[in-house]
C-alpha cells in the first residue's frame, strides 16, 4: 500500500495515524501546512522521501515510526533534513536503534528535536552528541552514513515499485483486500470456466485491484468489438 489521495483532506486536519497498513516509504504528501503530528506505527517502512516532506510538510513537528523496518542511520538523515521543526520522534521497534551511536548521531542529525523515543533530551546529551560529530570516530561513522546512503540509493533504482502492487499474487492477495473480497475472490477462481479467466483474475490481484467479473471482461471485449465494427462499416461506406 501506497500514500496516497490525502488531497482530499484540503488540509483540515492537524494530525493523521497511518498504524497498521503495511506502508514502506514515507512520499507521496500534497502541501499540508496544517499537519503537524504522524503516526506511522507498525507498518514495514524503511526509508523516507525528505523532498516530499521538507516541500509539503514544513510544519511536522511530532512523527512516530515505532515498530517499522528502518535500518540504516542514513534514514536518520533523511529525517533530519526534511524535518526542520521535528520535536518528538520514536524510532522504538526499528532495526537502527541497535546501531552504535544511533541515539547521539540522531540528536546531531535532528537539532531540532526534544523528545527521542520517548525520553527527553537534556543539555548534557545534546553536547555529547556535537562532541561526537566533531571527533574522528565520528567522522568515520559519517563515512560509514554515506556508504550506506549511495547503496540503498543504488537498491532504490534497480527495484521498481507500483503502488498497491504486491511481490506475488500471494502477498498481494494477503495485503490489500478485506476478508469478504478475499472470500469473493476465491469464489471466482472456483467457479473460474477457463484457464485464462483464472489468470486474469491472478493479475489483477497482483495489481492490488479487486477483480470484475468475467461477465464484466465479456462486455467490455464486446463493447470494443463492437465499436471496431462500427468504425468499419464507417470507412466502406
Amino acid at each position: 500500500p501506497a500514500i496516497e489521495h490525502l488531497a482530499v483532506t484540503r488540509d483540515q486536519f492537524d494530525a493523521m495515524d497511518f498504524t497498521d497498513n503495511r506502508i514502506t516509504r514515507i512520499e507521496n504528501f500534497p502541501k499540508l501546512q496544517r499537519l503537524c503530528s504522524l503516526t506511522f506505527a507498525n507498518n514495514v517502512i524503511e526509508s523516507v522521501d525528505e523532498k516530499n516532506l521538507k516541500r509539503n510538510l514544513p510544519n511536522l513537528a511530532h512523527l512516530n515510526l515505532a515498530g517499522n523496518q528502518i535500518s540504516g542511520l542514513h534514514v536518520v538523515g533523511s529525517i533530519g533534513e526534511g524535518c526542520a521543526k521535528l520535536e518528538t520522534l520514536s524510532l522504538v521497534g526499528n532495526p537502527v536503534t541497535k546501531r552504535q551511536h544511533y541515539r547521539l548521531y540522531t540528536i546531531n542529525k535532528v537539532p531540532s528535536l526534544k523528545v527521542l523515543d520517548f525520553m527527553k533530551i537534556k543539555g548534557a546529551e545534546r553536547a555529547k552528541a556535537q562532541r561526537l560529530a566533531m571527533s574522528s570516530a565520528g567522522a568515520a561513522l559519517e563515512g560509514d552514513v554515506q556508504v550506506e546512503a549511495r547503496e540503498a540509493a543504488k537498491n532504490t533504482t534497480t527495484k521498481t515499485f507500483t503502488p498497491g502492487e504486491g511481490q506475488s499474487a500471494k502477498e498481494s492477495f494477503v495485503v490489500n483486500f478485506t476478508k469478504e473480497q478475499k472470500l469473493q475472490i476465491k469464489n471466482m477462481i472456483a467457479n473460474a470456466q477457463s484457464p485464462a479467466e483464472i489468470e486474469r483474475i491472478e493479475e489483477c490481484v497482483k495489481r492490488g485491484e479487486f477483480p470484475g467479473t468475467m461477465a464484466d471482461a465479456v462486455d467490455e471485449h464486446s463493447n470494443e468489438s463492437n465499436q471496431d465494427v462500427s468504425t468499419k462499416r464507417q470507412r466502406t461506406s
